[in-house]
């Protein structure tokens, strides 16, 4: 038969002890920590993963602001390129329209000066004309005479067009 010493009943006792308080104040606390950890370590993992998608939904945004800020200042400097040449358009006529009206001013400046000057030829040689006209009624000697008279009448008359500066 088999026998049984008591000394191993006590062994497997106390081990059979020793493992169940063990389980309860070593094993426990143990496992207990381990799931703690592997909790918080998930968490971690939920947290990060979390601010990784936080991250890339700020670079895709931040992404955007850009692309549309560059969008946009492309189209204001396109616009200030417009409204530039359509200031110098402008700029332009009115230069071209000024340049106008003074030419214009000035050829009627010009064509009224020379009205005046034309108009003072006039008064002259009809001044010119009355003195030779007296000469020759106040002096009658004949052909020769009337030739000399005529000479010196045209005489004067391009002196006085010669003095009106035309």
């Amino acid at each position: 038969m088999v026998q049984i010493n008591l000394n191993l009943v006590f062994t497997i006792i106390n081990l059979l002890i020793l493992y169940l308080l063990m389980k309860r104040f070593l094993f426990g606390p143990i496992i207990r920590v381990m799931d703690e950890r592997k909790a918080m370590i998930e968490q971690q993992f939920q947290a990060a993963r979390e601010t990784e998608d936080k991250a890339e939904e700020l670079r895709r945004h931040y992404e955007d602001a850009l692309k549309s800020a560059k969008e946009e200042s492309f189209r204001i400097v396109e616009q200030a390129r417009q409204e530039a040449r359509m200031q110098a358009d402008q700029s332009a006529r009115e230069t071209q329209a000024r340049a106008e009206a003074m030419l214009a001013g000035a050829r009627e400046d010009i064509r009224s000066e020379r009205e005046n000057a034309m108009r003072q030829m006039q008064s002259e040689i009809g001044k010119l004309a009355m003195e030779a006209a007296a000469k020759i009624m106040a002096d009658e000697s004949g052909p020769e005479k009337n030739l000399a008279l005529y000479d010196q009448f045209l005489k004067e008359a391009g002196d006085s067009d010669d003095d009106s500066g035309c």
